[in-house]
C-alpha cells in the first residue's frame, strides 16, 4: 500500500474542545485548592464550588444531567481512592 505524503490533517474539533475543557478543569481545580489552602478550609471551598456548579449546570443542562454529572464525579473519586495510595490526599 502506498502511503500518501501530501495529505494535510485538519485539527479535530473534538480534540480541541476536549483539551480546552481539560485545561479549564485543571486551572479551576488548582485555583480552588490554593484558595482552600489559603483559607485553611477545603470543606467550605468545596461546598461553594459545588453550589456554584450545581446551580449553573441545572440551568444549562437540567436536573437529570446535572445529577448524572455529580454521580459520575463521585464514582470517579471512589475509583481513584480505591486504587491509589492511601497516603495521597490529593
Amino acid at each position: 500500500m502506498i502511503e500518501k505524503q501530501n495529505i494535510i490533517k485538519f485539527p479535530d474539533n473534538f480534540d480541541k474542545k476536549k483539551n480546552k475543557y481539560i485545561q479549564i478543569r485543571d486551572d479551576i481545580e488548582n485555583l480552588l485548592f490554593q484558595y482552600a489552602y489559603d483559607k485553611n478550609d477545603l470543606w467550605a471551598v468545596s461546598l461553594a464550588a459545588g453550589r456554584f456548579s450545581s446551580m449553573n449546570l441545572e440551568k444549562i443542562d437540567g436536573t437529570e444531567k446535572t445529577i448524572e454529572f455529580f454521580k459520575n464525579c463521585i464514582q470517579t473519586q471512589q475509583e481513584k481512592t480505591s486504587s491509589s495510595n492511601p497516603g495521597d490526599i490529593s
